[in-house]
C-alpha cells in the first residue's frame, strides 16, 4: 500500500492549473480579494512556463513570407 502520510494537504478557494501568461494573469486577478486563497500549479519550474519559453514571439498567417499561407489553412 502507498504511504501518503508525509503528503501535505493544502486548501484553496481558487486553484489555477498552468503558470504561463494566462495562468499568472488569472492568479493575479483572483488574488485581488485578499480573503481568497489562490493556488497555482505549474508542471515545470515556475518562471519556465510556455509563455516565457516563447520569448514573447507571436505567429500569424499573414502570407507575407509565402503567398500560399492563409489563416483559413490553419482552421481546416
Amino acid at each position: 500500500m502507498l504511504d501518503i502520510s508525509g503528503i501535505r494537504r493544502l486548501q484553496f478557494d481558487v486553484l489555477i492549473i498552468g503558470a504561463g501568461g494566462a495562468g499568472l494573469s488569472a492568479a493575479i486577478a483572483a488574488s485581488q480579494d485578499k480573503k481568497t486563497r489562490v493556488g497555482l500549479i505549474c508542471k515545470s519550474l515556475l518562471g519556465k512556463a510556455h509563455t516565457v519559453m516563447a520569448e514573447g514571439g507571436m505567429a500569424a498567417a499573414l502570407g507575407n513570407v509565402d503567398n500560399r499561407d492563409d489563416w483559413k489553412i490553419h482552421f481546416r
